[in-house]
Formats: structure tokens, sequence, C-alpha cells
């Protein structure tokens, strides 16, 4: 049985488990006649075992998981969980029934069981143990194989926990098992799996994943995990988590264009909301490496979303916390042109900015408005858009027209006939609907309200999510509304630069129509957007090629070949180009270079024997052009140009069209070929 003696404080709500050190004292007594057998107070030490290592009697191994630090609790184990029927004599007679001042009751089977433990404990007895928790030291094995075991030496504070990618700041001690210093990094910024820390990296970075801030961890690495032969006998690291970074991509288009580090934790939750007074402090200036020329560090106060100051403090001032400071880096050095700070040109390429948000008055919350206050809050919103607008600030200008969208989202129309639900509609009338609504999205772009149109496609691509059981008919005008708003849907992106999710939508039509070039022009330009240049040259020039502008598809092939000129998809490319432009012979060269470095290109022998078949007619045409010239000059045959006259000439029926390329055993499988571009036309336009 368990009897608590003293509770342990509210804070310390924690509990060990298998595998850590726990140190304690105890005192124990038999039930019999309340004489004391062992206790670690009388000897003035702390008594330490590690749990579920069968280092004790199998109740203190049970019981000691279930205490909470300075916890004192009071166990009674009776003889078959203490030292059964032996005893151990002359203290611990036969069948005693032992009590312990732990915290958790167990069975006597979990002490000392029928043996007892001779001299002092007698066989059967019942032990009384008090015991009281002090402390422990958390370990886990890392790996499950032993290679790494971390204690933890200091507890950290918060939730959050480290992953693959993060920054942090760390200090980091390693040493010899017999405590000689090997190396010692305080104060470092690192980046978890960046493998900046060599040998120890695989085992910090695991380590860092399970802990928390201010936390300090002691690995235990056998050498493998360690230095290797280098170090013989392994490693003790010792790491403390001093900060986690949180990094997050703040530009409007989420084309990482604008990079928010913090580097101080603000207070609380909330951040700055629209129209919020703030007061930020622009500390430091540079590209990188130098101080801007011109820069002053200026303390500015400014209401957020009117366009006080330039995008890239707006966009930051939005997002930061009371107290926090944060390291802005930003690659769009226009948007932080600000003659308040001395930056009213910027030369760089990049700017880095170091920000603390000092103070912020909270802004009414638009929950709390009334009708007739969100309706004027609304208005005046819309019109710092439309300032914002006509300045040419349109990525400032469309937040502050989607918070309107937003504020407005939800609105009773109680005096107002309520619209279909398009879940109660059939089949013909969901295509009526969509196809309605598609035409009012093309409008809408067509006139530059993006968001607007946005919004209409996304909802005709909603109402043919799943049209698995609509009639054939229906069917089919359903995918093909749902391709063209998925098509227009990317046009509006692009334009907003929300490159991302205009590359989701191509993919959203490719899926089902991999030909389709207007999704394929759009992807290519997303993927131009994301910075993805070589994937973007890839798909323009399979558009290029579907839409026969040969030469521009040429041109595009050589860009590429000029820095990689054994580039396959580039010169098998540019010989479908040459085939275009009906130079034959080039054609010809280029593939079978093609089939030279990748002999197993089906597609490249396939053009070959095209080209050869095509450049065969040509020479016959000249050959009978060159016939009726000489006609009358004398019999035989006219050889080709160039040619000599062979006695294969006049009969060849093209078995040698594929002789002097490279042998290969079977065809690849036609799994392996490249995806043709379809025969459509690409326009920036909505589709019709």
């Amino acid at each position: 049985t368990k009897e608590i003696i003293k509770e342990a404080d509210s804070s310390n709500w924690k509990k060990p488990k298998d595998g850590d050190e726990v140190f304690v004292h105890y005192v124990g007594t038999l039930e019999s006649d309340g004489s004391e057998f062992d206790s670690s107070r009388s000897r003035g030490e702390e008594f330490s075992f590690v749990l579920g290592q069968g280092m004790v009697i199998k109740g203190w191994d049970v019981g000691v998981k279930t205490m909470k630090k300075g916890e004192l609790a009071k166990f009674t184990l009776a003889p078959e969980y203490a030292y059964g029927e032996q005893g151990s004599p002359p203290k611990i007679p036969a069948n005693a029934t032992l009590v312990f001042e732990i915290d958790s009751s167990d069975g006597p089977e979990y002490a000392y069981g029928e043996q007892g433990s001779p001299p002092k404990i007698p066989a059967n007895a019942t032990l009384v143990f008090e015991i009281e928790l002090f402390r422990w030291v958390s370990k886990s094995d890392l790996f499950q194989d032993g290679g790494v075991i971390k204690a933890e030496v200091q507890e950290g504070s918060g939730y959050k926990n480290p992953k693959d990618g993060d920054e942090v700041k760390l200090s980091l001690k390693a040493t010899t098992k017999d405590g000689a210093t090997i190396e010692e990094k305080p104060g470092l910024e690192y980046i978890l799996g960046s493998g900046a820390l060599g040998p120890l990296s695989k085992a910090v970075d695991k380590a860092l994943q399970g802990m928390k801030k201010g936390e300090v961890a002691e690995l235990t690495c056998t050498e493998e995990y360690a230095y290797g032969s280098e170090k013989p006998g392994g490693a003790t690291v010792t790491v403390t988590l001093e900060q986690m970074y949180e990094t997050k991509d703040i530009s409007y288009g989420k084309d990482k264009t604008l990079i928010k580090k913090t580097i101080v934790e603000g207070e609380g939750w909330d951040t700055a909301k629209d129209t919020a007074k703030v007061t930020l402090n622009v500390e430091v200036a540079t590209d990188g490496a130098s101080a801007l020329p011109g820069f002053s560090s200026q303390v500015l106060e400014f209401n957020v979303g009117n366009g006080e100051v330039c995008d890239a403090l707006e966009f930051a001032a939005a997002d930061m916390k009371k107290g926090e400071k944060a390291i802005l880096t930003c690659s769009r050095p226009s948007i932080c042109a600000e003659e308040k700070l001395g930056l009213k040109t910027i030369s760089a390429e990049k700017v880095v900015l170091t920000l603390e948000m000092q103070d912020f008055e909270k802004a009414k919350e638009t929950h709390s408005m009334s009708e007739e206050e969100k309706v004027e809050f609304g208005a005046a919103r819309k019109e710092v858009g439309s300032n914002l607008f006509r300045s040419g600030r349109m990525e400032l200008a469309m937040q502050r027209y989607k918070k309107v969208v937003e504020l407005f989202s939800y609105i009773d129309m109680q005096d107002f006939e309520k619209a279909k639900e398009t879940h109660s509609m059939s089949e013909e009338e969901k295509v009526e609907f969509g196809a309605a609504q598609k035409e009012v999205g093309s409008n809408l772009f067509r006139s530059g309200r993006m968001q607007l149109a946005m919004q209409r496609y996304k909802k005709v691509i909603e109402l043919f999510s799943y049209i698995d059981n609509f009639k054939d008919e229906n069917k089919g005008k359903a995918k093909d509304l749902k391709k063209i708003c998925e098509l227009n849907r990317a046009a509006c992106l692009i334009k907003v630069k929300d490159f991302a999710e205009a590359r989701t939508s191509c993919d959203n039509v490719l899926k089902d129509d991999a030909q389709n070039v207007k999704a394929l022009f759009r992807k290519a330009q997303a993927e131009f957007g994301l910075k993805n240049f070589d994937e973007s040259m890839r798909i323009a020039t399979a558009c290029l090629i579907k839409v026969k502008d040969f030469a521009e598809a040429r041109t595009s092939c050589d860009n590429v070949l000029k820095d990689d000129a054994q580039n396959v998809k580039a010169l098998f490319r540019k010989a479908q180009a040459e085939f275009g432009l009906k130079n034959f012979d080039e054609s010809m060269r280029i593939a079978k270079k093609v089939v030279e470095v990748d002999p197993q290109n089906k597609e490249a022998r396939g053009l070959y024997k095209d080209a050869h078949a095509e450049q065969k007619k040509v020479d016959q045409q000249a050959k009978g052009l060159f016939a009726k010239m000489c006609g009358g000059l004398g019999k035989g045959p006219i050889p080709a140009p160039g040619k000599s006259a062979g006695p294969m000439d006049e009969d060849s029926d093209g078995d040698e069209d594929d002789a002097d390329l490279p042998e290969t055993a079977a065809d690849p499988p036609s799994e392996g070929t490249e995806n043709k571009p379809s025969d459509e036309t690409s326009e920036a336009a909505p589709a019709s």
C-alpha cells in the first residue's frame, strides 16, 4: 500500500521513467516491530539508481516511477514483495512485512520474495520504506542502439522543440571520458541538418529535436557517433539550447523575398492589427555584410496598413509582438526604400534590417464592432487601398482589399431572397450555374479585379470537386468548366505573384491533361516567378515546340547547352526544333548525339528515323529537279547534290535508317519516354 506523507510542489508535475537516474533518501523498517534495518539518512548520503534496470527490488522500480520531485511517501510491501520466506537474518525475519515510505503501493513479489535478504531481512518479511525523491536525471537512448545516451542536466522552458532546418543558438563542449576538452563552441548559431558540427552533427541534431529553450543536456556518445577512431572511446558532449529562432516568410506572394527571423521572442500572442499605432525601432540596415550608405537608425511611429512607411516595414510590423526583436532579410530592395531612414534609394542587391517592436496600441477587434462601425471601417480601408493602388503599391493595396472582403465574408441577408444552395441543385443546374460563375470571373479578370475573379473560379472548382456520379454529358461539361477555371485562376495568381499556388492550379490540370499547353505555359511562368529557372526553361521549350515556334525553341535550348553541353533533354528538344525547321541533317546529327549519351532513348531513335526519312524526300526532290535540268545532257541516274551515284541509290528502301546509331538491346518501355506538349496555344488571358 501507499501513503503520501508530503505532497510535491504543484509546479513539479513530471515523473521519472525507465532509464532515468533517480536520487532519493529512504528509511526501511519492519512492519512487525518497527525496527529499522537500513537508512540512507543515517549514513548522510543520497542513494541513486537507474529505474527499470533491476538494480533494486522490483517494488522500488515500480514505485519510484510514480513519484514527483520533492514528494515523500511510505510504501508497505508484503513478504512476497519483500524478502519472502527466507528473510534477511538477523534483522529481517522470515515472512516479514516491510514498510518503505515511497509513493506507490506494490505487492510482495516487488520486494525480496521467498528468499529474503540474509542476514538482516528474514524470509517472507513485510517491509516499510520511507522514501523522498529529491531529483532525477532524465535519460534516453536516442538511436535505440546505446550509441548516444542523452541525460537532461537542466530542464528547459516552453513547449517548442526545434526541427530539421530550424536555426538555433547553442553552446557545446565535447570532452573525452577522462574529462579532457576536445572542442568548445560557445554562442554558436547552427541550422539543424546543416552538418556544420561535423562528426557530432547526427547526435546533436537528434538531441536538439527533443530539447526546449534553456535546456542543458549531456550526450554520452560512442566513437561511432563522435570522432570515430580519431578519438577512441567516444566522447561526452554537453549541449545548451540558448535560443530558437523562428523563421517566417512574410512576403505577400510567399515567394521568400521577405524573411523575418525572430531573435528575441515578444510578449503573449497578439500582433499589431490593421490601423494599430506602432512604435518600431529600426536599429541596423546592411547589405548582409556592410552598413547601407546613408542609413540612420530611427524609432518610427506609424499606423499599420496605411502606407506611412515602406512595404517591408509594413509587412514586418503586422507580424511582430510587443517586445519582439527580429532580423528582416529582403531580396527586393525597392520595397525597403524609406526616406525617414536615409534610404531613399538602395543600390544593394539585398537588405538586412534589425527591428524591435517597442510597443503598439491595440486596435479595436472587428468582431467587437457594430454593423455600422464595420461598414464605416470597411469603407475607410477600401479608400486606403485605393490610394495605395494609385501610388503603385499593389501588394499593400491587395492586403487592404482582402481584409475588407474578409470583414464582410458573412452577412446575414434576412431581407434578401436566399440563393439556392448548390448541394440541392440538379446536375444540369450545377453545370449552368458553374458556366455563369466562370463568365463572371472572366469579366472580373478583364477588369483587373483579380481577387474577386479568383473567388469565382475557386467556387466553380469546388462545385465540381466530385462528379463521378454525373451523367456522361454533364460530366464532360463539368470537367471542361473545372479545367478552364483552374487555368484562369492560375493566370490570376500569376498576376498577383502567388506563384506557388499558381503552380498548384496548373498541376491540377496537368494531372488529367498532361499535354495542355496553357497549363504548361503558366506553370513555366510560375516556376520562373519562384526562381526555378531551369524548370521554367524546360517547360517553356516544350511549349514552343508544341506551338511550332521552332526558332525560339532552338534558342532556348542553346541557352541551356551553353552551360551544360551534354544535357540530354536540351539536345533532344533542339533536335525536335531543327526537325520543325526542316534542318533534317542537323536534327539527325543531334539525335544521334542523344543516343550516344543515352542509348535507351527510344524517342531520340524515332526522331532520327523520321529525320532520315524526311531528308531522303528532300534528296529525291532535288534529284528530280536536277534530272529535268540535265535531261538533255545524257542518260543514267542523276546523283543527289553532294553525292556520287551508287548501286543502291534508285531503290533504297530505308533499311539503313538507323544503321549509324549505337546498338541497344531492346526498346525501353514507353513509361520512360518524355511527355509531349499538346497542340493548344498559350496565352495570358482567361480561357474561354
